[in-house]
């Protein structure tokens, strides 16, 4: 990568760069993603002309966990890293504790690390279990990797943390994972949990119960590396992660919120507050979710953007989003389709960029944004967002959203004695008014904004 996309990301405010598809992917995996027809319509649809070149497989099938020889091995990996480091950003990579792709070293030289399976069970669930031939006559059938909901991963192999020697194995590996990166990303990390892996696979009589995430988090920090663990978790399993030692989870809670269309739940879900919001993952699209713009569409993703990028927490873009790309392509396509830039998507992510910039959103002092009614005769408006402040600074993100115009009193928590008045400026539209003290503390700033409008404001009274 040359280093101006580099430099580019740096100065627009970003702290770390996911890579995903950095470990190699195994060949049956790779030979998978030729033979699936939804798949193949899907390249067909977005990639007009692709070849067998295009389609890496699944980066979440690994075959291996060393950096793959098309991105350069070990060596380049290392160098990239370093490139990111003299710019202040970190580098983060997956981690996928709960199965490997099927071809894993490990279904040859430590079957016992993975769950098998029986005849009887291949032939009653065979989109769960495969059998797997060693090349010395034997056979081994194992499971594929899934969750408790779903057949499993056809490209995949299920990993047995019931047995003490794999979470061994297991914590091993993600210590030297850590050493080549600044975070891990832990893919459906919630799968590996005691009770939801026992509600998955049962338990067996001659293995002590263990803790893999507890246990492992534990012995990484002890040998002196501090990964920030970021946890891809669902089902209200994201406290549970959290006490057992990661940084941040994802936060699905909110974007399902936002997604229903509810101002009211999007509100109660900010004044809850607690570990979703300080240590949440909050994004509004990624590689298991539709593009942003496609979802929500050019109207209404910037108040689902404001909403969910002012918060405190881990804020993840997407490759594409600021751009508005609206087509999701499968994780086997190596290369993306064209598409043009939507300018108007580039120009708010820009603004939005800016404000998260600001110092005052780096820190501790977030609150939700006290919404009240515009005038004493009307409800609460379907209007959300975050205040900041600290000090005499503040910055205050409203999103309208509703398809009317809608107008809303926000008290501000500016100075208690002080007379006279404060200036005020928009960061989106870059519009700055006067507006006196008195009436910012009680009744509040008075906001209107029209159908699915955004607002940032900032001051500094001092």
């Amino acid at each position: 990568m040359p280093d101006a996309p580099l430099d580019e990301i740096a100065a627009r405010g970003f702290h770390g760069v996911w890579l995903m598809g950095v470990w190699q992917t195994g060949a049956v995996g790779q030979a998978m993603a030729l033979t699936f027809p939804d798949l193949l319509a899907t390249y067909d649809r977005f990639v007009p002309g692709w070849t067998e070149d295009d389609i890496g497989g699944s980066p979440y099938s690994i075959g291996a966990y060393s950096p793959a020889p098309e991105i350069g091995g070990p060596e380049a990996l290392a160098r990239f890293r370093a490139r990111l480091q003299e710019r202040g950003l970190g580098l983060v990579l997956d981690f996928v504790p709960n199965h490997l792709g099927r071809d894993h070293p490990w279904t040859d030289n430590a079957p016992t690390r993975l769950v098998q399976g029986t005849a009887e069970d291949l032939e009653r669930s065979p989109d769960s279990y495969f059998e797997h031939s060693h090349g010395d006559g034997r056979t081994t059938v194992f499971a594929h990797g899934r969750d408790p909901h779903f057949a499993g991963w056809s490209d995949t192999v299920q990993v047995d943390y019931r047995r003490a020697e794999t979470r061994t194995a297991m914590t091993r590996l993600v210590r030297e994972l850590a050493a080549q990166c600044d975070g891990l990303r832990c893919d459906v990390a919630m799968l590996v949990l005691p009770d939801v892996f026992e509600r998955t696979w049962g338990a067996l009589d001659d293995e002590t119960p263990g803790d893999f995430w507890r246990e492992c988090i534990a012995d990484v920090r002890a040998s002196g590396l501090d990964p920030v663990m970021i946890a891809e978790a669902y089902w209200d399993t994201e406290p549970q992660l959290l006490e057992r030692g990661f940084d941040f989870v994802y936060d699905k809670g909110l974007y399902d919120t936002l997604l229903g269309g509810s101002a009211d739940d999007t509100r109660s879900r900010l004044e809850a507050g607690g570990p979703s919001i300080w240590n949440g993952v909050h994004f509004l699209e990624n590689h298991d979710e539709e593009r942003a713009m496609q979802t929500w569409g050019p109207e209404r993703m910037p108040g689902a953007a404001a909403v969910t990028y002012s918060l405190p927490g881990l804020r993840f873009f997407f490759d594409g989003q600021r751009e508005g790309r609206r087509i999701r392509i499968p994780v086997q396509l190596s290369r993306d389709p064209h598409e043009d830039p939507v300018p108007e998507c580039v120009d708010f992510y820009r603004h939005l960029e800016n404000l998260l910039r600001h110092p005052l959103l780096q820190g501790e002092s977030w609150r939700p944004a006290p919404v009240r009614p515009a005038a004493d005769d009307v409800g609460l408006p379907p209007i959300a967002g975050s205040l900041w402040a600290e000090g005499s600074r503040g910055c205050l993100v409203v999103a309208n959203l509703s398809g009317d115009r809608q107008g809303t009193r926000i008290p501000l928590p500016v100075p208690p004695d002080a007379d006279g008045t404060l200036h005020l400026r928009d960061e989106f539209s870059g519009t700055g008014f006067e507006r006196s003290l008195n009436e910012l503390r009680d009744p509040g700033l008075y906001v209107e904004l029209e159908a699915w409008a955004v607002q940032g404001f900032v001051w500094d009274a001092g």
